[in-house]
């Protein structure tokens, strides 16, 4: 419909208002064709032009979705590799803690009650000697811990304070079985309380670390 109004406008009515008002029809003839030459290249110029701009469209639009589906899937395998590098931290950590877990829970045990223990001191004091060994082996193994690179500076800067916290729980731990090393090797219970405190203290710094690492996790997924 669009192209036979085109026609109707661009070549039919003044075709016939050309004819109507010249008597010499040669040079109708002529007027005619110069007439219609013309027409037809504004027309095909037109068209040329349209195309162009439609197809730069078109181009534009496609670089827009093919970048915002690049993004969109950079962003997706982002989160995917830092959610498994925080993983694999994860487990590096609770490796880490199995290393001196079972003398440490066997010295707070003591710490809790030393009085039931006092008379089989030889025995303590082997549990509390390997203890302070091994909580010694793990400071070390965080003091000199890498953590994985992620796709954020922030979010990598957030397993350097985890790794921060556990070290300075362990290290309230060595100072808590120093103490219970004191407390039977003096027979002092005065270093009870003391004791207690800096158990309390290393478990508050674990919890730290808890919450740092779930929060960054979700902080993630929310890809924030």
């Amino acid at each position: 419909m669009r192209w036979i109004l085109v026609f109707i406008i661009l070549y039919l009515i003044p075709l016939i208002v050309l004819f109507k008002n010249y008597k010499n029809f040669r040079r109708v003839c002529i007027y005619g064709c110069t007439y219609i030459v013309l027409a037809t290249t504004i027309v095909i110029s037109n068209m040329y032009i349209s195309g162009v701009k439609t197809l730069e469209n078109d181009n534009n639009f496609m670089a827009m979705n093919y970048r915002d589906s690049y993004v969109s899937t950079l962003d997706t395998n982002n989160v995917n590799d830092d959610l498994c590098k925080i993983k694999q931290f994860k487990r590096d950590i609770t490796d880490i803690e199995d290393i001196a877990m079972d003398p440490i829970r066997k010295c707070g045990v003591y710490a809790k009650d030393i009085n039931k223990y006092i008379n089989d001191l030889n025995n303590v004091k082997k549990d509390v000697e390997k203890a302070k060994y091994m909580c010694e082996r793990v400071i070390e193994i965080y003091d000199e811990m890498k953590v994985p690179n992620l796709s954020k500076e922030e979010y990598t800067q957030v397993l350097d304070e985890c790794v921060r916290y556990m070290k300075e729980a362990y290290e309230l731990k060595y100072k808590s079985i120093e103490l219970i090393y004191k407390v039977i090797d003096e027979k002092n219970i005065t270093y009870i309380p003391e004791i207690k405190d800096y158990i309390k203290q290393s478990d508050d710094k674990i919890n730290q670390y808890k919450r740092q690492i779930s929060e960054l996790e979700e902080n993630i997924k929310n890809n924030k």
